[in-house]
């Protein structure tokens, strides 16, 4: 299913292990970014408050302009920084590394820096991403100038990519290691959905004895149990339903002989036409009431497992042409015509000879009964895809309904034609063919014709 259970599942899990991880790596990422440029922040910070306390006694003698220079080149400082003294107008007096920069008063951190206050900025310069702190130089409480160290933040991106990739990595891993977990809890979940629903389908076929095995406590094994509980009423209620069904029907073949019996002999002594024509239809009637019961006690043999099958070698052609000459009276009779087309392969094959001739004569009769004058039934078998033979029974009759098809082989389902029988034919055929573990498949369109195709194996542990 593509949009099953366990898909959404996955993707679920997914889903929330990926956005809590990005929400995460971003949070760490962030806080390792304010972390490293308040790092960066601190050492310039410190590197101008030690040169501030270093030169102190000069800064108090007023040397600050005239020796500015000759400060920055005796001082040694700890880290690779362009460092500028200005004066408290905004004036570079003297700096470690070339600029064009003369004045330094619409600098933000250089303003702040000649207030009093620590002064900080972080930009662009020559096109590098720098930071730049201006720590102010004081005398007293009184402002004489500044110290403003800048240094380039490539060393600091370049520490923090790596980083970032590394945490990436983790977070792949990480999200990759969940999918694979999502997807292995995901079928702790639908792997004992898969097997209910195939249950279910089984029962819902009429498969009854169907058990689903209950692996955990919780609500799947809840439903589990409440499955195998209505199967099992279920079979007991097809098991009644079967008994009745074969008890009425053994108790009215008696009565039902009986009928026809006294019928057929005051018909031969009958002399008014009235009365010869209603005992006509009372054996007819008969007739078809004990073709009725001999149906429903077939099929209830057969459903309930009751019946047994008399495996043997049989030769299939034989029985096809066998059928096909027991019913061509009929069919000259009614103006169809029987084709056979029988590959000469086809040998012997493992099953029941009476209920496979049961079988047969009872699709080609509902052929004839659905295949007008100068229609066409077609009986051909041939090879099928390994150890199996495949019957086709093909008419040319009216077909059946779309609506129709699917239910066609089900108990008591009958076509609209007056001739159509008790619905009880196809459903029989159904049970005996599934108990030579083959299949019977019908395909049909309107005013076209019905296909019937059964494939038998040839022979079977």
């Amino acid at each position: 299913m593509k949009n099953g259970i366990k898909k959404r599942l996955v993707w679920s899990y997914l889903i929330l292990i990926i956005f809590t991880v990005a929400l995460f790596e971003t949070i760490i990422l962030s806080a390792l970014m304010v972390y490293y440029k308040g790092g960066v922040q601190q050492t310039l910070r410190d590197q101008g408050a030690m040169f501030s306390a270093f030169y102190e006694q000069e800064l108090l003698e007023g040397r600050l302009e005239k020796e500015a220079g000759q400060f920055l080149a005796q001082y040694n400082f700890l880290v690779n920084v362009q460092v500028q003294l200005i004066d408290k107008d905004g004036k570079v007096l003297a700096e470690t590394h070339k600029s064009h920069m003369k004045r330094l008063s619409q600098e933000e951190d250089v303003r702040i820096s000649l207030t009093g206050v620590l002064g900080h900025w972080t930009g662009k310069m020559n096109g590098e991403k720098v930071m730049a702190v201006s720590y102010p130089l004081k005398v007293g409480e009184e402002i004489i100038g500044a110290i403003r160290l800048t240094t380039s933040l490539a060393p600091l991106n370049s520490v923090f990519t790596e980083n970032a990739l590394l945490l990436l990595a983790i977070g792949g891993i990480v999200v990759v290691l969940a999918a694979v977990i999502s997807y292995f809890l995901a079928g702790t979940i639908t792997k004992p959905i898969s097997h209910i629903i195939t249950a279910a389908e089984q029962m819902a076929a009429g498969k009854f004895t169907t058990r689903i095995s209950k692996k955990q406590d919780d609500e799947l094994g809840k439903l589990a149990d409440t499955l195998n509980y209505m199967a099992e009423q279920v079979e007991k209620h097809e098991q009644l339903k079967n008994e009745f069904i074969a008890s009425v029907s053994h108790d009215l073949r008696t009565p039902l002989t009986s009928v026809k019996g006294w019928a057929i002999t005051l018909q031969s002594i009958a002399t008014d036409d009235l009365f010869k024509e209603g005992l006509d239809i009372i054996t007819n009637e008969s007739d078809r009431l004990t073709s009725l019961v001999s149906d429903l006690l077939d099929l209830s043999s057969l459903s309930s497992g009751k019946l047994s099958f008399v495996f043997e070698d049989v030769e299939l052609p034989a029985i096809i042409q066998k059928v096909v000459s027991q019913l061509q009276p009929r069919a000259e009779r009614q103006g169809v015509q029987f084709l056979t087309d029988i590959h000469p392969a086809i040998g012997e094959i493992k099953a029941d000879k009476n209920r496979l001739i049961q079988v047969f004569i009872n699709v080609i009769d509902n052929a004839l009964k659905f295949t007008p004058k100068d229609g066409m039934i077609t009986i051909s078998v041939s090879e099928g895809n390994g150890d199996s033979v495949v019957i086709t029974i093909q008419d040319t009759g009216v077909g059946i309904p779309i609506d129709k098809l699917d239910s066609i082989k089900d108990k008591f389902v009958k076509g609209k034609n007056q001739e159509s029988g008790t619905g009880l034919g196809l459903a029989i055929c159904e049970e005996i063919v599934k108990g030579h573990h083959g299949t019977l498949h019908i395909d049909s369109q309107p005013s076209e014709g019905t296909i019937v195709r059964i494939v038998l194996p040839v022979t079977f542990m």
